[in-house]
């Protein structure tokens, strides 16, 4: 494949915009960074899936600002070869997250994500090891 070709899977959109310069495809995977997931392929995945199941609940519908709370759980992965792929090999996270829609601005949003499947190389078991704080700005990732 390509360089163009390319994902690059993990954190919010906006940490990792770095390798947008490169043509890979970011793809948002709340509860993890990139380096969380991609620490196998440095130079970006040919083949991902990701799964999202997420519930809103209006809490302002002003048209001048309407306001959400997630919950949200997701998974997802990436492996350099479709011949790889397994699409039971996912890392999982779950998280809330609140959303501002402001019709100038777009979407600015923020998400708190627990990340389960983490590689062992954070050692320690404490929580703040495991979640991840996201921003979303103007649009939501993908």
């Amino acid at each position: 494949l390509s360089p163009f070709e390319r994902f690059e899977l993990g954190g919010d959109g906006l940490s990792n915009q770095s390798f947008g310069l490169n043509g890979r495809d970011i793809i948002s995977l709340r509860g993890y960074g990139t380096e969380d997931i991609m620490q196998r392929y440095p130079g970006g995945a040919g083949v991902f899936n990701k799964y999202t199941v997420e519930l809103r609940y209006p809490l302002s519908l002003n048209p001048s600002s309407t306001i959400f709370v997630t919950a949200f759980a997701q998974g997802g992965n990436a492996w350099g070869r479709a011949r790889d792929f397994n699409p039971f090999d996912i890392k999982r996270s779950v998280g809330l997250g609140l959303r501002v829609f402001l019709p100038m601005f777009g979407t600015l949003g923020f998400d708190w994500g627990i990340g389960f499947d983490k590689p062992e190389f954070y050692g320690d078991k404490k929580l703040s090891n495991y979640a991840r704080f996201n921003i979303v700005l103007g649009f939501e990732p993908d």
